[in-house]
C-alpha cells in the first residue's frame, strides 16, 4: 500500500469514527442533562407542594375564631372592627402570608390584614373569585391568580366561616400566600423551569419573557374566558411553541419555544405534575448547551486518531526501511548485530512494559477505590429527599414545641415549658443522628479490615434507607439476635454493600403488591452467610447470568456498576456475593464473609 493510499484510507476511518464519536456523545450528554433535570424538577416539586400544605389547612383553623364570627353575624360594636383588623395583621405577620382577610356571605371584604395600606382589601367584593365561589359552598378553596388590587402573584386559600352552632354559613375567610419560595429556589438552578396551571398559562418562569404567556396554543373561547377573568391581568396570552395542548408535551421530548414563531429555539424539556395544586412544572435547557460537549468530545478523538495514525505511519515506514535494509545487507556480521540490537531493543521494551504494567495496575487500584467512592456518593444522592423528608419533620415538630412553649412561658406554666424544651432537644438528637448516619456513609475507606458486628450495620443500612421504604409501603424485616455476630470486614464498605443490595431490593419491589424485604443470618466457625430476599419480579436466566457484568442493568436510569462494584468489595474482603432466584418468587443476593478465628484473632 502507498503512503498516500494509507493517508486517504485513515482519513476516511477518522471522519467516519468521529461522526460516531460526536452522536454518542450528543445521547449520552443529552441523557445525563435530562436526568439532571428529571431531579431538580423533582426537588422543585417537593419544596413546592410543602410550601402549599403549610398553609392549607389554617383558614381552617382560624374560620372557627369567635371574633370573626361575632362580626360577620352584626353582633360586634364598631369599636370591635378595628380589633379585628389587628388580629388579621397579627395573623399575617405569624403566618408569613401576604394578606389575611374576611369575606361576608356576599363577597365583600369586611376586614383584612392590609387595612390600612393603598391598597387595602376593605370594602371590596370578590364573589367573583373561584377561591370565593368554593368556599361559600361549604368547602375549602384554593385558587392561583394576580391580585386585582395589588397585582401581585398569590396562591389563595379559604374556608367558609359558620355560626357558633356551625350552622348558618356568614362568610369566607381568605388567606393569601406569596410564592416567593419559587424565586429563592431559583436562584440556583442552572436549568430553565416554568410553572404552568391546568390551561398551560404560564405563571412563573426563570425567563422573565414568558411570564403569562402559554405553553400551548389555547382555543379562543378558553382564552377570552381567562381574559375576561382577568385571572393575569391585560396579558396577551402568545403561546410559545405550536403545540395545541399540554398532553402533546411528553416527558424528555424536545420543543422549540420563543415568543417569535420564526426565532423559537428547539430546546430539551422534561416535566412533573404538582398534584397538590394541578400544576405542571417543566424543566427546559437548550440543545445548544450539548454542542461544547460534542465539540470537546470530538477534539479530543482527533488528537487521539491522529497521533495512533502517526504512529502506525512511522511504524509503517520504519518497517519498510528495515525490509529494504535486510535486502540490500547480506553481511551476516551485520544480521547478527542488527539481530542483537533488535533483541536488546526487545528487552528495554519489554522492561518498560513491565514498568508500564506496575503503574497501570497502581493506577487501576486507585480507580476502583475512586469508583468505589462515587458508587457510594451516587447512592447518597438518591437517598437526598430522604434526608430532606427525614430532617424536615423534626424541625416542623421543634417549630410547634417552640411556639407552643412561648404560649406557655406567657402564661408561667413553667413545668410545660421544661417538658418541651425536654422533647425539643430530643429532636434535636435525632437530626444530629440522622446527620450522624449519613456522614459515617459517605466517608471514603481505606480498606482497614477488622473484627466487627454485622447487626449494627444491618440497622445502619436499613436506617439510611428508611425514607425510601417507608414512603413506598415496604416491610423491611430484621433477624431479631441476643448475641453480635462477628465477622472480618472493613465497616464502612460492608456498609456500603448493604446499602446497595438493599437500594435494588427497594427498586425491585416497587411495583409489588404488599412489597417485602427480609434478611435472614446463618453462621458455622469459618463463614457467616446473610440473605437479603425481596418478593419481587426476580430475574430470568438470561438476567441472572449477566448481574454482575459491569454496566449491565435492567433499570430505565443507572449505570450498571452497583452489583459488579459490590461484588469486588466482597472479593477484597475475602468474601464473595451470590445472586438466586426466590423460589417463591423475588430474588435473593446471599453475602458471605469469613468469620474471625483463634487463629485469626
Amino acid at each position: 500500500m502507498k503512503k498516500s493510499q494509507f493517508v486517504l484510507s485513515a482519513t476516511l476511518l477518522g471522519t467516519v469514527l468521529s461522526v460516531i464519536v460526536g452522536i454518542v456523545t450528543f445521547n449520552e450528554t443529552k441523557f445525563q442533562l435530562i436526568a439532571q433535570m428529571r431531579e431538580d424538577v423533582r426537588q422543585l416539586e417537593d419544596k413546592l407542594s410543602a410550601e402549599l400544605a403549610r398553609y392549607s389547612e389554617l383558614p381552617a383553623v382560624l374560620a372557627t375564631d369567635p371574633r370573626l364570627v361575632a362580626l360577620l353575624a352584626d353582633s360586634a360594636p364598631k369599636q370591635q372592627v378595628v380589633e379585628i383588623n389587628r388580629l388579621l395583621v397579627r395573623w399575617a405577620s405569624r403566618l408569613e402570608a401576604d394578606t389575611v382577610y374576611l369575606l361576608n356571605r356576599q363577597g365583600t371584604t369586611m376586614a383584612a390584614s392590609n387595612w390600612q395600606s393603598q391598597a387595602s382589601f376593605v370594602g371590596q367584593n370578590y364573589a367573583y373569585r373561584p377561591y370565593y365561589q368554593q368556599a361559600i359552598k361549604g368547602g375549602k378553596g384554593a385558587y392561583y391568580a394576580l391580585g386585582s388590587r395589588s397585582g401581585k402573584r398569590g396562591y389563595y386559600f379559604s374556608y367558609p366561616v359558620r355560626d357558633s352552632n356551625q350552622q348558618d354559613l356568614l362568610g369566607v375567610l381568605v388567606i393569601k400566600v406569596d410564592l416567593s419560595i419559587i424565586e429563592q429556589v431559583w436562584k440556583y438552578q442552572t436549568f430553565d423551569y416554568l410553572l404552568t396551571d391546568p390551561q398551560g398559562v404560564i405563571f412563573y418562569s426563570s425567563n422573565p419573557e414568558w411570564v403569562y404567556q402559554t405553553l400551548t396554543t389555547l382555543p379562543t373561547p378558553q382564552k377570552q374566558s381567562i381574559q375576561r377573568s382577568r385571572r393575569y391581568g391585560d396579558t396577551p396570552l402568545i403561546p410559545l411553541s405550536q403545540f395545541q395542548h399540554p398532553r402533546q408535551l411528553g416527558d424528555n421530548a424536545v420543543i422549540s419555544l420563543g415568543l417569535d414563531a420564526s426565532a423559537r429555539q428547539p430546546m430539551l424539556m422534561t416535566t412533573h405534575t404538582i398534584s397538590q395544586a394541578d400544576w405542571q412544572l417543566y424543566g427546559l435547557t437548550p440543545i445548544s448547551t450539548l454542542y461544547p460537549y460534542v465539540f470537546q468530545a470530538v477534539i479530543l478523538f482527533i488528537t487521539f486518531y491522529f497521533l495512533v495514525t502517526v504512529i502506525v505511519l512511522a511504524w509503517w515506514q520504519r518497517l519498510a526501511a528495515q525490509r529494504q535494509l535486510a535486502r540490500l545487507n547480506q553481511n551476516l556480521e551485520r544480521k547478527v548485530a542488527r539481530r542483537t540490537q533488535s533483541l536488546q531493543a526487545s528487552n528495554l521494551q519489554l522492561r518498560d512494559t513491565l514498568h508500564q504494567y506496575e503503574r497501570t495496575q497502581q493506577v487501576l487500584k486507585q480507580t476502583q477505590s475512586e469508583l468505589v467512592q462515587a458508587a457510594k456518593m451516587a447512592t447518597l444522592g438518591e437517598m437526598s429527599a430522604g434526608i430532606n423528608h427525614e430532617i424536615n419533620q423534626p424541625l416542623a415538630a421543634m417549630r410547634t414545641y417552640t411556639e407552643n412553649s412561648q404560649r406557655l412561658l406567657a402564661k408561667a406554666r413553667y413545668q410545660d415549658v421544661e417538658a418541651n424544651l425536654a422533647k425539643t432537644l430530643e429532636l434535636i438528637q435525632m437530626i444530629s443522628d440522622i446527620v450522624a448516619r449519613f456522614k459515617i456513609f459517605a466517608k471514603k475507606s481505606q480498606t482497614r479490615t477488622g473484627t466487627l458486628d454485622v447487626v449494627p450495620l444491618l440497622h445502619a443500612a436499613v436506617s439510611l434507607t428508611k425514607s425510601r421504604w417507608l414512603r413506598q409501603g415496604i416491610t423491611v424485616q430484621l433477624p431479631s439476635h441476643s448475641s453480635p455476630l462477628y465477622v472480618i470486614a472493613d465497616a464502612i464498605l460492608l456498609e456500603q454493600v448493604l446499602v446497595n443490595l438493599l437500594t435494588n431490593a427497594i427498586d425491585a419491589v416497587s411495583s409489588t403488591p404488599d412489597p417485602c424485604i427480609r434478611f435472614e443470618t446463618q453462621h458455622d466457625e469459618s463463614r457467616l452467610e446473610l440473605r437479603v430476599i425481596d418478593n419481587g419480579k426476580g430475574m430470568d436466566s438470561e438476567t441472572m447470568a449477566q448481574v454482575f457484568t459491569p454496566f449491565f442493568t435492567t433499570k430505565e436510569t443507572g449505570l450498571g456498576l452497583g452489583l459488579t462494584i459490590s461484588k469486588r468489595i466482597l472479593e477484597s474482603l475475602h468474601g464473595q456475593l451470590i445472586a438466586n432466584t426466590n423460589p417463591t418468587g423475588g430474588t435473593i443476593m446471599i453475602i458471605r464473609l469469613p468469620v474471625p478465628t483463634k487463629e485469626s484473632e
